[in-house]
């Protein structure tokens, strides 16, 4: 038991040491990189690190530790070199990578039934996104000639300043926002990640070091090629907006902590693919690193949050977020700042900013409320000029009717939440409420085709 013991310790220890000795090497390596390398680095190694150490304790006497701290390195590995990558073959190769190296992990315990089926099913829906990616990389290089990121962006730029797009780029675009939007847990793919909440907590956070956002990496790396294609912004617009609503209300019916955070994940996905849609790829990172750290926070502390005051509402609220939703279409009229020149997004911040502040406290006098909204707006003013000089935002002719349809239906979702305590006991909401705390059985239809084409037999859940 000793030796045993000792070997799990040292296990542990070196994969701590990997991930600071992480650390060490990217902040060396910055000053060599561009800015949208530094900031995905300097995540992912800070998350890996403390993912590293946390593990060292979650898995203390595990007699998989030593294989867990193996594959946890191996997958980190691959994260960076996603990241570090300047030419898409490279790219594809750690992304193909990354998605073997988590495969091990989502089945770290092959005896639970769950945890197999939700590894396969991330496997098969990875494969396809696979295959989307390697007709990507087919079509670019018939197009431009090589895989270069560079090169790429000065020959899309070329096609920008032209008259004529190529339907080979156009469809290597949507090529890539597919392959994207699988990695990402777009609806109706996504089902395969509140699943892995069967492996180990830490696996849960690792997502959030760079796996879950290899999506969003994608289309933020390549927005200069994919941004050509109006049907490729469209389906992110669309299928991001979808899957925003639908994952943020299934999250909501949600009675476990890990499920919560995960629909909660599907939904932040979702939206950070529709600011991609919309052409604002610098808030898409803006959210991506903000979403991460969040999240891979709320993931290692989910042991702790397991209870929580239950949502307050008054008509207070219900007026602050009918205020907070009128607002920002005033604002687009009248404010010049080139920030609220997105009427969707500029209404989403509003009423995410209403429901700060009434969240916060009710005993808050009027000019503190005030001030401390103005605050909140000036922060993000500010983050928002400084991610755009990271990844310049695109101008994009948006079609108003859409717009004004996703913008009315966040509205209806954030007015639903906050009356959800009143109408909750109601037929309609309760049976409403049943179908999405089932997430209106796509994850069954999902489990049903995984097992039809792979099956989990008696033999393998006893291993």
């Amino acid at each position: 038991m000793q030796i045993t013991g000792t070997k799990h310790t040292r296990a542990a220890a070196a994969g701590e040491i990997f991930s600071w000795l992480c650390v060490a090497s990217a902040l060396a390596a910055m000053p060599f990189l561009d800015r949208l390398t530094d900031v995905l680095l300097l995540l992912s190694t800070l998350l890996l690190a403390v993912i590293c150490r946390y593990s060292r304790r979650y898995l203390a006497g595990d007699p998989g530790q030593a294989r867990f701290s193996f594959w946890l390195c191996g997958t980190g590995s691959c994260v960076f070199a996603l990241i570090l990558a300047q030419n898409l073959l490279f790219f594809a190769l750690a992304w193909l990578a990354m998605s073997l190296s988590l495969h091990q992990l989502l089945q770290f315990y092959g005896a639970r039934p769950g945890a197999l089926l939700a590894a396969r099913k991330k496997f098969l829906v990875s494969r396809l996104g696979d295959c989307a990616l390697a007709g990507a990389l087919i079509l670019t290089y018939r197009a431009f000639g090589t895989w270069n990121f560079q090169d790429l962006f000065a020959a899309a730029q070329s096609l920008r300043d032209g008259e004529h797009i190529p339907a080979s780029v156009s469809l290597a675009a949507c090529l890539l926002v597919f392959a994207a939007m699988l990695k990402s847990a777009q609806f109706p793919f996504h089902s395969w990640l509140p699943d892995t909440m069967e492996t180990p907590t830490p696996v849960s956070a690792l997502m959030h070091a760079g796996i879950i956002n290899a999506g969003g990496i994608l289309v933020i790396r390549l927005s200069p090629l994919i941004s050509l294609s109006p049907a490729a912004l469209m389906a992110l617009t669309v299928v991001g907006a979808f899957t925003a609503l639908f994952g943020s209300v299934v999250a909501l019916t949600q009675a476990s902590v890990k499920r919560c955070l995960a629909f909660s994940t599907v939904a932040q996905m979702g939206f950070m693919m529709l600011e991609c849609g919309l052409g604002a790829f610098h808030l898409a990172l803006l959210h991506l690193v903000a979403h991460s750290l969040y999240k891979a926070y709320a993931f290692l502390s989910s042991g702790s949050v397991v209870s929580s005051e239950p949502p307050r509402t008054d008509t207070a609220k219900s007026a602050a977020v009918l205020v907070a939703g009128l607002l920002p279409v005033t604002l687009a009229w009248l404010v010049s700042f080139k920030q609220f020149d997105q009427p969707v997004l500029s209404g989403i911040f509003f009423l995410g900013l209403a429901q700060l502040l009434w969240d916060s406290k009710r005993g808050w006098h009027a000019l503190t409320a005030g001030l401390a909204g103005a605050f909140v707006t000036a922060v993000y003013l500010g983050l928002e000029t400084a991610a755009s000089t990271i990844v310049a935002p695109v101008h994009i002719q948006h079609n108003q009717t859409l717009s004004a349809a996703i913008l009315m239906l966040f509205f209806l979702a954030a007015l639903l939440q906050s009356q959800l305590p009143r109408i909750w006991q109601t037929d309609a909401v309760s049976s409403f409420y049943i179908h999405a705390r089932n997430g209106f059985y796509f994850n069954t239809l999902a489990n049903r085709l995984t097992t039809a084409l792979w099956p989990v037999h008696d033999t393998e859940r006893s291993l």
